[in-house]
């Protein structure tokens, strides 16, 4: 998992070549005006544009995704999201069309918390297991959620 600003973006090209793509998409578009829903970008990336209400963290659920890095930006609000490396969660069922899992920390498993904050993001890659969408202090948030393909 990263966690940084967005200005800092392009900074990570070199890691993930593919963030490229979406660093022009944030330059050409006015992202404060963008309707929720799903977009394709190039490349195989898609943003899917999600304004969503803040959820207690015992009801937050833990998710994994097989096919595709999340590059999750926060436009309006703030959220604390949860990290654990994938190695300390419960087997779960994978929906493959979905690219998701809701698995489960095993006994023992500490989660780390991070706080996103308007213009920050989170990337994360297959192995890293998270709790999205806890509230910190908005009750109301909105993110940018690209969806990158991992690479072969």
């Amino acid at each position: 998992m990263l966690v940084d600003r967005i200005e800092n973006l392009k900074l990570y090209i070199p890691y993930d070549e593919k963030l490229a793509t979406v660093c022009e998409f944030l330059e050409k578009t006015d992202v404060l005006s963008l309707e929720v829903g799903k977009f394709e970008i190039d490349n195989g990336i898609r943003v899917i544009v999600n304004a969503f209400a803040a959820k207690e963290r015992d009801i937050a659920k833990w998710e994994t995704h097989n096919k595709y890095i999340d590059l999750q930006y926060l436009i309006e609000g703030n959220e604390i999201m949860g990290w654990l490396p994938i190695d300390q969660m419960e087997a779960a069922e994978y929906n493959s069309e979905k690219d998701i899992s809701y698995p489960s920390p095993k006994e023992g498993a500490v989660p780390s918390d991070v706080i996103l904050e308007t213009g920050s993001f989170a990337y994360l890659e297959p192995r890293d297991a998270h709790r999205p969408c806890v509230k910190l202090t908005a009750d109301n948030a909105k993110k940018l959620i690209f969806k990158i393909p991992v690479k072969e």
